[in-house]
C-alpha cells in the first residue's frame, strides 16, 4: 500500500516536470490567457483558496495575486500569507519557482463587509490593476446563522460584483457556489441542471433583513422560506446565485458549483487536503479510521457526488478563460456543475474501498477496534449511537475524572453528532446532476490543455480517488505516515476487537435478562 501511494506521488512529481516544459514552450492557449495578468481571490486561506493559488503559479504564470485576508489570532494579513504559503500544498512550487512569494499580496478585508472592508487606497489598487476575480470564500458551516450567511455568502457576493463594476482591466470572474444551492427537499431524485432557478426570497431584501432586525427574529422569519432547503449555507448559496443573475449584467461572469469536494488527486500531490476538511465530509472518513464512528445513517443505493480538488480548480481556471472570450454575457451567465453522475460512486463502493483499502490505514492513534453499523433507519441509528458512542464515553469520561484527568470524549461525540446530522440529508438522498457545460468546456480545450487543466470526472479512477483520498486524510489531517508500524497497529485492532466483541455480549446478555 505504501509502495502504491509513493509511486503516485513520484508519478505527480514526474508530471509536474513536464507540464512546466509544455508551459515554458507556449504551447498551452489557457496559460497565455492567464500570463501576466493580476489575478484577486478571495479566501485564499481556505482549501480551495490554497489550490487555486498554487496552480495558478504553477501552470498560468501570472504577475501578482491579491489574497483578500482579515487580520486573525493577533497576525496580520501579509503575515498570514507567509504563515499559509508554508501549507504543504506549495512545497513543489517553492522548489521550482523560489520567488513566487514575492507576488503573492495580502490585501486587508473581509468579504462579510460592506466594501469588502477594504481601505480607500487597496480599492484603488484592486479597481486598477486587476485583470481577474475568483470569488471563492464563503462560511460553509451548515448550522450557521441566518445573519451570517446574509453578510458574508450573500451580501458578500454582491460586493464583489461591486467591486468588478469598478475594475478598469478586468477581463473575468468566477463565482464558486456549490451542487447543493438548488439540490432541494423538493427535487430529491430529479435534475439539478446548470441553469438558474427561482429564488426563495429576494437577495437585497434578505440582506436589507440581516443589516437592521434582530438575530432571532430573523431565524423565525426564515424557517418557512427556506423550509425546502436542508441547511443555512446552501439556501445562502441559492441567494448569492440570484445576486449573480440579478446585478451581473455585462460583467464577464461565470459560476462553477462543484459537489462535495475532497482531497486532490494528483496535483500537486495525491491526497493533499487541508486540515480544516475535518469538519466536513472529510470528519466522517477520520472518525472511521480513528476508531471514533461506529455508526452511520445512510442509503447504499444512493450516488455519492464527490470530486477531487484539483478538478475544480481545473474547471474554475478553464471556465475564467472561457468566459473572458465572450466579454459580457448579454443575458447568458454560464453555470458549469462539477458533479460525477456519469462517472458514478455509491456509497456501497465507498463502503467497500474503506473495508479493504482504508482498514490497511487504520491510525497507530485509533482509541478503539474500527468497525461500522450502517443503517438507513432514524430510530435504529440513534440507538445505536447511544450504545456504542454515548455510554462507552460516559465510562470512560467517568473515569477520567476519578482519576484527575481530563474527560474528552463525551465532547468528541458531541462534535460527531453535529456533523453527521449536518451530513444526515446527503447521506441519504441523491439527484441528478447535469454538467453539459463542463463536459463542453473540456470537450473545446486543446489535447494539451485537456491533459494540464482536466475538467472531465469521467476520466478519473473513483475507486482510486477514494483511496487518495484516504491516504490524504491520515497524512495531512492526522499527520502519520510511517507505514512500518503495520504490525504493530494490526496487534492492537485485534485486541480491541475482541474487547469489543465482550462488550457487545454484555449488551446481548443486559438486554435478555
Amino acid at each position: 500500500m505504501s509502495e502504491l501511494m509513493l509511486a503516485f506521488e513520484k508519478e505527480a512529481v514526474n508530471r509536474q516536470h513536464d507540464v512546466a516544459n509544455i508551459i515554458a514552450s507556449g504551447a498551452s492557449s489557457v496559460e497565455k490567457f492567464y500570463s501576466g495578468t493580476n489575478v484577486f481571490v478571495t479566501c485564499g486561506s481556505g482549501f480551495l483558496g490554497k489550490q487555486l493559488l498554487e496552480k495558478l503559479f504553477r501552470c498560468c504564470n501570472v504577475n501578482k495575486v491579491y489574497l483578500l485576508l482579515r487580520a486573525k489570532k493577533g497576525k496580520t494579513a501579509q503575515q498570514r500569507v507567509k504563515e499559509i504559503l508554508q501549507d504543504p500544498v506549495f512545497d513543489s512550487l517553492h522548489n521550482r519557482k523560489a520567488k513566487f512569494a514575492d507576488n503573492v499580496l495580502a490585501v486587508s478585508g473581509d468579504v462579510s463587509e460592506v466594501k469588502l472592508g477594504l481601505s480607500a487606497s487597496d480599492w484603488e489598487l484592486i479597481t486598477g490593476q486587476v485583470n481577474i476575480i475568483f470569488h471563492t470564500a464563503a462560511t460553509v458551516n451548515f448550522n450557521e446563522s441566518m445573519k451570517v450567511v446574509a453578510l458574508t455568502n450573500v451580501r458578500g457576493t454582491r460586493e464583489i460584483l461591486r467591486l468588478a463594476k469598478c475594475c478598469k482591466e478586468l477581463r473575468s470572474i468566477v463565482h464558486v457556489s456549490t451542487a447543493y444551492s438548488h439540490a432541494t427537499h423538493s427535487r430529491v431524485g430529479r435534475a439539478v441542471k446548470e441553469q438558474f432557478y427561482d429564488s426563495p426570497v429576494p437577495p437585497n431584501a434578505f440582506i436589507d433583513l440581516a443589516e437592521t432586525i434582530d438575530e432571532n427574529k430573523l431565524e423565525n422569519m426564515m424557517q418557512q422560506v427556506k423550509a425546502d432547503w436542508p441547511n443555512a449555507y446552501s439556501f445562502s448559496k441559492a441567494l448569492g446565485e440570484e445576486i449573480v443573475r440579478s446585478e451581473a449584467e455585462n460583467l464577464p461572469i461565470s459560476i462553477v458549483r462543484p459537489a462535495i469536494v475532497i482531497s486532490s488527486y494528483r496535483e500537486p500531490l495525491p491526497g493533499w487536503i487541508d486540515p480544516m476538511n475535518s469538519l466536513g465530509p472529510s470528519g466522517l472518513i477520520l472518525g472511521l479510521m480513528t476508531g471514533i464512528i461506529h455508526v452511520l445513517r445512510t442509503r447504499q443505493n444512493i450516488v455519492l457526488s464527490l470530486v477531487p480538488a484539483d478538478l475544480v480548480t481545473n474547471t474554475t481556471l478553464v471556465a475564467a478563460c472561457e468566459t473572458a472570450k465572450a466579454q459580457t454575457n448579454k443575458g447568458n451567465i454560464k453555470i458549469y456543475n462539477i458533479t460525477n453522475n456519469r462517472n458514478p460512486l455509491l456509497w456501497s463502493e465507498l463502503g467497500n474501498v474503506l473495508e479493504t483499502f482504508g482498514r490497511k490505514l487504520i491510525t497507530s492513534r485509533a482509541i478503539w477496534y474500527c468497525f461500522t453499523i450502517q443503517t438507513t433507519h432514524k430510530f435504529l441509528f440513534t440507538i445505536l449511537f447511544w450504545l456504542l458512542h454515548y455510554v462507552p464515553a460516559f465510562i470512560v469520561d467517568t473515569a477520567c475524572r476519578l482519576t484527575n484527568r481530563r474527560p474528552i470524549l463525551l465532547n468528541i461525540y458531541e462534535k460527531v453528532n453535529k456533523l453527521t446530522s449536518a451530513l444526515d440529508f446527503f447521506t441519504n438522498n441523491d439527484w441528478k446532476f447535469q454538467d453539459d457545460n463542463t463536459l463542453s468546456l473540456h470537450k473545446n480545450m486543446s489535447i494539451i490543455d485537456r491533459d494540464i487543466f482536466n475538467c472531465d470526472i469521467a476520466t478519473l479512477d473513483r475507486r482510486e480517488c477514494i483511496k487518495v483520498w484516504t491516504y490524504g486524510i491520515r497524512k495531512y489531517i492526522i499527520k502519520e505516515v510511517d507505514f512500518q508500524r503495520q504490525g504493530e497497529i494490526d496487534r492492537k485492532q485485534f485486541l480491541l476487537k475482541i474487547a469489543t466483541y465482550f462488550i457487545f455480549g454484555i449488551y446481548i446478555y443486559l438486554f435478555y435478562i
